[in-house]
């Protein structure tokens, strides 16, 4: 079993971003990237969720 600890400000930062334009995006226009937010909204979840776990389960992200 993998050792798990805190990921880097920046990935979390990075992650809550990611998160924040996709929640962001059900309930307001956002101007210029708004319709990729849209249309990947799905993928902007996954990929902050992929980009979490892998900042907990390794040291270097």
């Amino acid at each position: 079993m993998p050792s798990l600890s805190a990921p880097r400000l920046l990935t979390f930062v990075v992650s809550a971003a990611l998160i924040g334009l996709a929640v962001a995006s059900l309930y307001t226009k956002i101007p210029m990237i708004g319709r990729t937010v849209v249309a990947h909204r799905q993928w902007f979840f996954i990929g902050a969720y992929v980009l979490l776990a892998l900042g907990v389960t390794t040291r270097s992200l």
